[in-house]
């Protein structure tokens, strides 16, 4: 793998194509025996790309590990377009949500399900007695795009992980 040091136009305009678009990225966790677990979770994040957020169930493996490890690995991508490559964000500091943290995430998740056209869900709901739905919130420690470097052949020979800054992915 090749680093690069700055993402070019063309990057940062699929990654924020794809923050717009992907409904469900793929979060990868580990398991308590270090096995990785991967889950297709919506994707929720708030207004300035620092906090994600996932409303699941306490009982999951994702949110099991979570609430372990407080890490979690987010890969967004389109399937259906080819070397368009994809986003890679790492997210820490993972935990439940509570109080006025819940009703912020909650915003943002609602936020989400109206743009797809789907019933808010009522605080209550990730309020019940465990074990119940839950939200859980984690910071965005670190926003990359994935480009394939392709030989003429066509074959993948290589691939480049380039940071990106949220404010290049907020810029207009």
């Amino acid at each position: 793998m090749k680093d690069s040091p700055e993402a070019s136009p063309e990057q940062i305009t699929n990654a924020k194509k794809l923050l717009k678009t992907v409904r469900h990225a793929a979060y990868a966790t580990v398991s308590e025996d270090g096995t990785p677990h991967n889950s297709p979770l919506m994707l929720i994040y708030n207004d300035d790309l620092s906090k994600l957020y996932i409303g699941s169930h306490s009982d999951s493996l994702h949110s099991k590990n979570i609430a372990r490890t407080g890490k979690a690995f987010v890969v967004l991508f389109d399937s259906f377009v080819k070397g368009q490559g994809g986003v890679y964000i790492t997210a820490v500091n993972g935990h439940e949500c509570q109080d006025d943290e819940l009703t912020e995430a909650l915003s943002v998740h609602n936020a989400v399900r109206t743009r797809y056209s789907r019933q808010a869900i009522e605080q209550s709901f990730y309020m019940a007695p465990k074990p119940a739905q839950r939200m859980y919130s984690l910071d965005i420690e670190k926003i990359e795009v994935y480009s394939p470097e392709r030989n003429s052949e066509g074959l993948i020979v290589q691939e480049t992980r380039t940071p990106v800054s949220t404010t290049a992915l907020l810029d207009a």
